[in-house]
C-alpha cells in the first residue's frame, strides 16, 4: 500500500495496482491540465490539476461507498459471503472509475473542448484511453486478481469500468445490471464524489471560502434505500443541513468563480488563438496523438506565436464588462441581450463580444417516488428512524429557493470604447 499527501483529504491510500495506473503516461498528463482552465489567471492561486482532483475523487469513491455500505446490512445479497464479496469487487471498480474518469480532458478542460474533432467530447477520449493504452492492461491485470480470489464472475475490464461509468451497455445502449447503475450514482448523480472533491478542491485553491462545506458530517448521514428492487443513494434526515451547505456551496462557486466575468473572457480569447495556432485549429482525433496536448504544450505554441488573438491572451487585452444580467435572466432577458448585442455588433464589429451561459447547479427534482426526472439525479431524504422516505423540497426551504438555473448574459467592449458603448446600452434599453 502507498500513500499519496493530498492537500484537500489528508493521506490516501494507493494500492500497488492503482499506483501503476497513476504513473502511466496518460495519468501522468493529467499533471499538466489546469482543473479550470484560466481561472489561474483571475484567482492566482487556482494552479491545481486533474491529476489531484482524480486521486481525491477515487478516495471519496471508497470513502462514501464504505460509509453507506456500512451502514445497510447484506446491501448487495442476503447472503454474507456472496455480499462481502460483490462489496469488494464494488468498491474496487468505483475506485477505477473515480480515478479514470478525467484522462480524456482537453489542455486547459472545458476551456477548449469546441475544438475536438468530429462532435467528440472529452469522455470519449476517456473511453479511447481507456481501451487503448497501457491504462487497459493495468485495469485488466486487477480483474484478473480478482477472478483468481473470488471467481470468474468478478471479473474487472475495461469494458466494464467504462459502462458502469456511462450506466449503458456498450453493445446495446440499455441500462444495464441494477447495481452498477447505483455505483454509477457515485460518480453521476447529485450526491456524487466528483463534486464533493472540486467544490473543495476548487475553494481551496482559488483562496474563497464559496466552496466550502462539512464533507465528514455529509459522508456520515449518506445512506441507501431501495425502492422496486434499485438501490439509490439518499441522505439521512439529519443530514438535511450539510446536503444544504453543499448544494449551496456548488451554487456560490458557479456564481462567483467558474462563471466569474473575467475567466469566461479570456477562456473565449485562448480559444480564438488556438484555433488559429492549432494544426488545422482542432485537437487530434486520434488517441496518441491526443495524448501529445497538455497545458504546457498549448503555452509553449502560444508563446512562440505572434498572432493577432494569441497576443491579445498573451497580454492580457482584456475587453471590459459592459452589460451583465441577473444570475437567474430569464429568455426575455437572453433574446433582449442578444438583440442588443446585435445591433452593436453592426456599429462597432469586433470590439465587442457577447458571452451567455445557462446552467442547472444541482437538479433536485426526485426520480423514483414521483417519477419526474428519467436521470436518477434527484435526491431523497431518509428518515433512518421511520424508513420513510421524501422528496427534498420536503425538507429544506433553502433548497426549494435555488433551483432556478443559473442563466447570465454579458456583453464585453474593448476598454477604449467602453464608457461610449454602456452610453448606446443605455440608449438601446430607454428606445
Amino acid at each position: 500500500m502507498y500513500q499519496f499527501r493530498d492537500p484537500v483529504h489528508g493521506f490516501i491510500d494507493v494500492s500497488e495496482d492503482e499506483l501503476k495506473i497513476i504513473n502511466s503516461a496518460p495519468f501522468q498528463r493529467l499533471r499538466n491540465i489546469h482543473q479550470l482552465a484560466t481561472t489561474y489567471l483571475v484567482y492566482h492561486g487556482a494552479e491545481h490539476t486533474r491529476f489531484g482532483h482524480s486521486i481525491g475523487v477515487m478516495h471519496l469513491t471508497s470513502r462514501v461507498f464504505d460509509s453507506v455500505t456500512q451502514k445497510v446490512p447484506n446491501i448487495f445479497s442476503d447472503d454474507d459471503n456472496e455480499n462481502k464479496r460483490l462489496t469488494a469487487w464494488y468498491r474496487q471498480l468505483l475506485r477505477l472509475i473515480g480515478l479514470t474518469h478525467d484522462l480524456g480532458h482537453a489542455p486547459f478542460s472545458h476551456a477548449s473542448e469546441e475544438l475536438f474533432e468530429n462532435g467528440k467530447q472529452h469522455e470519449d477520449y476517456t473511453k479511447d484511453i481507456i481501451f487503448e493504452t497501457e491504462v487497459a492492461d493495468y485495469i485488466n491485470a486487477i480483474g484478473v486478481k480478482f477472478r483468481s480470489q473470488y471467481g470468474t464472475s468478478y471479473n474487472i475490464t475495461p469494458e466494464l469500468v467504462w459502462m458502469i461509468y456511462e450506466g449503458k451497455d456498450i453493445t446495446n445502449e440499455k441500462f444495464i445490471f441494477p447495481d452498477f447503475l447505483f455505483l454509477k450514482s457515485f460518480m453521476d448523480g447529485e450526491l456524487d464524489c466528483d463534486k464533493m472533491d472540486y467544490l473543495l478542491r476548487d475553494s481551496l485553491y482559488c483562496g474563497v471560502t464559496y466552496g466550502k462545506y462539512d464533507l465528514d458530517r455529509f459522508v456520515s448521514t449518506l445512506t441507501a434505500y431501495k425502492h422496486n428492487n434499485q438501490l439509490q443513494l439518499a441522505i439521512e434526515r439529519g443530514g438535511v443541513q450539510a446536503l444544504e451547505e453543499f448544494v449551496l456551496a456548488r451554487y456560490f462557486m458557479f456564481i462567483q468563480v467558474y462563471f466569474h466575468k473575467t475567466r469566461r473572457y479570456l477562456d473565449k480569447v485562448l480559444v480564438k488563438g488556438l484555433k488559429a495556432v492549432l494544426p488545422n485549429g482542432k485537437y487530434p482525433d486520434t488517441t496518441s496523438e491526443y495524448l501529445k496536448w497538455d497545458d504546457t504544450r498549448i503555452l509553449n505554441l502560444i508563446a512562440e506565436s505572434e498572432n493577432d488573438d494569441v497576443m491579445a491572451f498573451k497580454k492580457r487585452k482584456i475587453m471590459t464588462c459592459v452589460l451583465e444580467s441577473k444570475a437567474h435572466s430569464g429568455t426575455a432577458d437572453k433574446i433582449n441581450a442578444r438583440m442588443i448585442f446585435n445591433i452593436l455588433k453592426k456599429e462597432y464589429r469586433d470590439r465587442v463580444v457577447f458571452d451567455s451561459v445557462d446552467k442547472t447547479a444541482h437538479k433536485l427534482t426526485p426520480m423514483l417516488l414521483s417519477h419526474k426526472d428519467d436521470s436518477g439525479k434527484g435526491i431523497m431524504i431518509l428518515d433512518e428512524k421511520t424508513g420513510e422516505v421524501k422528496d427534498i423540497m420536503e425538507e429544506s426551504i433553502i433548497l426549494e429557493s435555488i433551483v432556478k438555473p443559473i442563466s447570465i448574459n454579458r456583453i464585453y467592449a474593448e476598454k477604449e470604447i467602453a464608457d461610449e458603448v454602456l452610453t448606446r446600452i443605455k440608449e438601446l434599453q430607454s428606445a
